[in-house]
């Protein structure tokens, strides 16, 4: 095992410090990024659904169904 007072140790452990103080500058660019996307998604859809509660109410179309046409009687048919 080495020895952590000595030199060799120091650098090899400042090397891994200096490598994942890189990798969580990094990391915290994506998660701000990540986090202002995630505020904007949710302020809108509180503004949508502030706008949806203004609208007026919809009306409801209901289908009825027509009754069905006579038949035609039986005999020759003559087109125009």
């Amino acid at each position: 095992m080495t020895d952590p007072r000595s030199p060799k140790f120091r650098a090899v452990s400042t090397e891994w410090l200096r490598r994942a103080d890189r990798v969580a500058a990094d990391l915290n660019i994506f998660l701000t990024v990540f986090a202002i996307g995630v505020a904007t998604l949710d302020v809108t859809c509180l503004f949508s659904q502030r706008i949806i509660d203004h609208l007026p109410p919809l009306t409801q179309v209901v289908s009825v169904q027509q009754p069905a046409a006579p038949p035609l009687p039986p005999g020759p048919s003559r087109l125009p």
